[in-house]
């Protein structure tokens, strides 16, 4: 096991550094773990340097074991481990998005034998002003992300175009868009949420869904209707999203549908 920690933390001993022109900075994350298990791991994200992320990253992990195996900067990272005794199967990911990222730190855990593979720990960095100041805090499936930055005096900006990604306890993901069309007034308004996703038998559907979307402050919940199949057939249950303002352009949080799967979701403007 311990051999094959350390065959990991020098295949992603290297992070890659973004830097955008002008007054945007990228921000950076890392994840630390203690075995291949992931008993252990503490994750970071948007801060303002790698030394920072890693620093949070090993705080959180907490073992005299913990090691930095995954480094990322302005993208999302997601770490997943079979949870089958007496297995060492992994996986780990770097892409745009949380659901396929995910999705690649699963589909690499199962490609290595992994029986029970589940996603430990995931989360995205957000391309931030650089007056704003960094999360302190991890992210993982079970404990949504506090707010890094305030919504305006004048309300939270909630009209247009937004990216959801959606990841449940066992790993399972669907991705999809909410379009935000109209302002109802008092913080409430209306749109149109669609999600993709692949069944269990491998066939792949999309659900369009009548969203009422309510901003309180920094809070912002997504109330789904109406259900209906664009691809494929099936009974959907209807989403309901709670979520945290994480920056101008990011809300994270938790669904909670009718059949209380529960799982984490994120939505990022387009």
């Amino acid at each position: 096991m311990i051999s094959g920690m350390k065959a990991l933390v020098a295949r992603l001993a290297v992070g890659v550094l973004l830097v955008f022109a002008g007054s945007h900075a990228m921000a950076a994350g890392a994840l630390a773990i203690d075995t291949l298990q992931g008993e252990k791991y503490g994750f970071s994200f948007n801060h303002p340097s790698m030394d920072l992320a890693e620093q949070r990253s090993i705080r959180e992990c907490g073992g005299n074991d913990c090691s930095i195996v995954l480094r990322f900067a302005g993208e999302c990272g997601a770490y997943a481990a079979d949870q089958a005794k007496g297995s060492n199967a992994y996986g780990w990911g770097t892409g745009t998005t949380s659901g396929n990222t995910q999705a690649r730190a699963m589909s690499e855990c199962r490609a290595k034998g992994g029986s029970s593979c589940k996603v430990r720990a995931w989360g995205c960095d957000a391309i931030k002003e650089s007056a704003s100041a960094p999360s302190t805090q991890p992210y993982d499936q079970a404990r949504p992300q506090g707010n890094s930055s305030r919504p305006a005096a004048g309300g939270f900006a909630m009209m247009g175009e937004w990216l959801v990604d959606y990841v449940s306890p066992t790993g399972y993901t669907a991705n999809g868009s909410l379009r935000v069309t109209q302002n109802l007034g008092g913080g409430s308004f209306r749109g149109m949420l669609v999600l993709g996703y692949t069944s269990s038998d491998g066939e792949a559907k999309r659900v369009q869904q009548d969203a009422i979307i309510t901003v309180q402050g920094d809070s912002v919940t997504v109330n789904g209707s109406n259900p209906v199949y664009l691809q494929g057939t099936g009974k959907y249950n209807a989403d309901n999203y709670y979520l945290s303002v994480n920056s101008a352009n990011l809300l994270r949080g938790k669904n909670t549908d009718a059949k209380g799967v529960g799982g984490a979701v994120v939505i990022s403007r387009k």
